[in-house]
């Protein structure tokens, strides 16, 4: 059984030194109590990671990344929002693909595999992973796993 907010704050603490090299704020919101609940935590830490890693490099200096989950209905959602340039409305549904990459995203290495690699494994705990973005205003990831 894994307890959300330490989840949270481990991905947190791991890519802390990242976020402050970038001039990013990196900050765990942490709400109500949550229920433990039953998860691979190394493999949903490795999800937070790939997500936090990107929206510092798509966060400008002086931006914020923040990390929250809450109950909705009969899952823990968990969020990470950043202050970023956001994902363009074509880029979008595609960004979960193997391989994809954005515009923005090809002059700056990676394999495009990040985030298929999250999606698999929060579908692999019968969860789901998306986004929303309005380009130029950030994002938010969503993963929802089923209490």
């Amino acid at each position: 059984l894994v307890d959300i907010y330490a989840l949270l704050g481990n991905a947190a603490s791991r890519m802390e030194a990242q976020a402050k090299r970038a001039s990013v704020a990196l900050k765990v919101v942490s709400g109500d109590q949550l229920p433990m609940i039953p998860l691979d935590g190394e493999q949903m830490e490795r999800v937070l990671i790939n997500l936090i890693h990107n929206a510092i490099r798509f966060t400008p200096v002086d931006g914020e990344i923040s990390l929250s989950a809450e109950i909705a209905e009969k899952d823990i959602l968990i969020k990470v929002k950043d202050t970023g340039e956001g994902i363009s409305e074509e880029d979008l549904p595609r960004i979960f693909e193997r391989f994809y990459k954005t515009d923005q995203a090809r002059s700056s290495g990676g394999t495009g595999l990040g985030l298929s690699i999250a999606k698999h494994i929060v579908e692999a705990h019968r969860g789901k992973i998306w986004a929303e973005s309005i380009n130029g205003s950030g994002a938010i990831f969503f993963i929802s796993i089923p209490l």
